[in-house]
């Protein structure tokens, strides 16, 4: 569903034109499962975005799936952490959750160059195992996702969704819809959702498949020979960097806070630190910062051990 929307404030039209268009985004994740936000992000946030994305995944992050990737991304890069956490993107968050505050789960990834099959998000939940998380029309758990250049409609990088398929489970006879953007629009999607982005090529499934092969016989990272060997080619082909940025948000109910719990259940003992500037602002919008991970306990040594 393509949302033909820019800012959205005081000024714009009267409050019941407001309201009504707040009540239709919501309506459009509910039955079709996401929507494109037109030009929520101007060509200079775009670049800043850019640059500050492709600085840190230069030397930080992971590689893996043919490119690198960073968890909690807004916990190790105070300028994604301003971004997310500002009001332009925050009254966002609040006209898809309300009447209910905004919740921030700790998921907030940022890449480059990966490639990705189709999938959901919740595969890890327990009540996707018995279908429940699908069924329950109260489950709205989203991200929101913003790719830093412009991905046609056909496009092999644009992200491809599955409408209706978060009422529905892995369903692959679904027809699938290429989402075209723009660099500045923001895609906000249920994580129930069938998505693909950046599908992986013959070539890519190939060298992907060697390095697995030889790297242990050679002590290779096979993620990371493979990752290099893609982006050499990418350069020689002159194909630019694809960028992009997520976090997954929700109101504040049961079904958030269990889909937050089971992400600390996935990433044990990772801890962040946000900044007072952040977490100033997160409290002025009533917003209790995400805990990511849960902490190890240390563990107790007998007096045979010392």
């Amino acid at each position: 569903m393509l949302t033909q929307v820019g800012e959205m404030g005081p000024s714009v039209g009267e409050p019941s034109e407001v309201l009504n268009n707040i009540t239709q985004l919501q309506k459009d994740l509910s039955s079709n499962g996401y929507l494109v936000i037109k030009n929520l992000l101007t060509p200079e946030q775009v670049a800043s975005l850019r640059k500050v994305v492709r600085k840190y995944l230069k030397s930080g992050g992971k590689y893996l799936y043919g490119g690198k990737y960073q968890l909690h991304a807004m916990y190790v890069e105070e300028d994604i952490a301003k971004f997310l956490t500002s009001d332009m993107i925050l009254n966002r968050l609040k006209e898809i959750t309300q009447p209910l505050d905004v919740v921030l789960t700790g998921e907030c990834d940022m890449m480059i160059n990966t490639t990705s099959s189709w999938h959901n998000d919740v595969p890890h939940h327990p009540a996707c195992i018995d279908g429940t998380i699908f069924s329950d029309e109260s489950f709205k758990v989203y991200k929101i996702a913003f790719y830093l250049q412009n991905q046609e409609e056909n496009s092999p990088a644009t992200l491809k969704v599955r409408p209706k398929s978060h009422l529905k489970g892995l369903v692959k006879s679904m027809p699938e819809v290429g989402l075209g953007v723009r660099a500045g629009d923001a895609i906000i999607f249920d994580v129930r959702i069938e998505h693909a982005g950046q599908m992986p090529t013959l070539v890519d499934r190939s060298l992907r498949k060697f390095f697995e092969r030889i790297g242990p016989r050679l002590s290779l990272d096979s993620q990371k020979a493979f990752t290099v060997a893609r982006s050499a080619l990418r350069r020689v082909a002159g194909t630019p960097d694809r960028v992009a940025l997520f976090m997954t948000f929700g109101p504040s109910d049961a079904w958030t806070h269990s889909y937050a719990e089971e992400g600390c259940n996935r990433h044990p003992g990772v801890r962040g630190t946000l900044s007072a500037e952040v977490l100033t602002h997160l409290a002025a919008n009533n917003i209790v910062p995400p805990i990511i991970g849960k902490p190890v306990v240390p563990k107790q040594v007998s007096g045979s051990e010392i």
